[in-house]
């Protein structure tokens, strides 16, 4: 009875032996590339090199030509790297570009013309990044844009910054800045309106009405006035 115990803790040993050095191998078989019927989960160890590094934010960008980017924000943002992913079986290089970014930063919307609207991690301000040649992206430097500020998507053309979180509410001593980004390589500050009080969205016409120190001002697009007519004849 003794001898047949021994042999059954030998044999315990012997196989949980084996189980502790065979798990490593069997994890970097699974771990590499794990996979069902239905889904590939490509790992870093998968993927080019340049999706092996730390990176802060990533963007990805269709060119109109049938390809797609996915851009990575490496190097505290001072470094674009560069993915090919049209061919999600098989993701490509296609480089690392420099830009004159001043802080980490948050790809905050897409923009007219094959642009982004970036704000800086460290509440300085906002920059405006150009895909038009989508190998060579370029930073816009925004200084005339208020800083601390919020941004809200105003039509396809056009931004509101706001220095509250929102701007469909009652405020107090609030800023509100008008900017024209249709020509993103070239953005454009319309009107800034100073200690605001108040501001309403009258969405079916994309009305702004906004109250500061000086009265009223109202924010139009004669574009969405234009399909509401259309829309308004219609149903009539």
């Amino acid at each position: 009875m003794k001898n047949k115990i021994t042999r059954m803790l030998v044999v315990s040993v012997l196989a949980a032996t084996a189980n502790t050095q065979a798990a490593p191998k069997s994890y970097v078989q699974t771990g590499a590339k794990s996979h069902s019927k239905a889904i590939v989960v490509d790992l870093p160890v998968n993927l080019p090199g340049l999706a092996q590094r730390h990176s802060e934010a990533m963007y990805l960008h269709s060119n109109g030509s049938g390809q797609t980017f996915l851009y990575l924000e490496q190097d505290q943002g001072m470094t674009l790297a560069i993915l090919n992913v049209t061919n999600l079986a098989s993701i490509r290089e296609v480089g690392t570009v420099s830009v004159a970014a001043t802080s980490p930063y948050d790809f905050i919307q897409s923009l007219p013309d094959s642009a982004a609207l970036i704000r800086y991690r460290d509440q300085s301000g906002f920059a405006i990044i150009s895909f038009k040649r989508h190998k060579q992206p370029v930073l816009v430097a925004t200084p005339g844009f208020l800083k601390a500020a919020t941004s809200h998507p105003y039509g396809s053309g056009a931004l509101l910054l706001a220095s509250t979180s929102g701007y469909d509410t009652k405020v107090q001593n609030s800023q509100f800045q008008v900017i024209d980004v249709s020509k993103p390589a070239k953005p454009e500050s319309l009107v800034t309106i100073e200690d605001a009080t108040q501001s309403l969205e009258r969405q079916d016409t994309g009305t702004l009405f906004l109250l500061g120190r000086t009265g009223l001002t109202v924010v139009r697009r004669p574009s969405a006035e234009e399909e509401y007519q259309l829309e308004a004849t219609y149903t009539d």
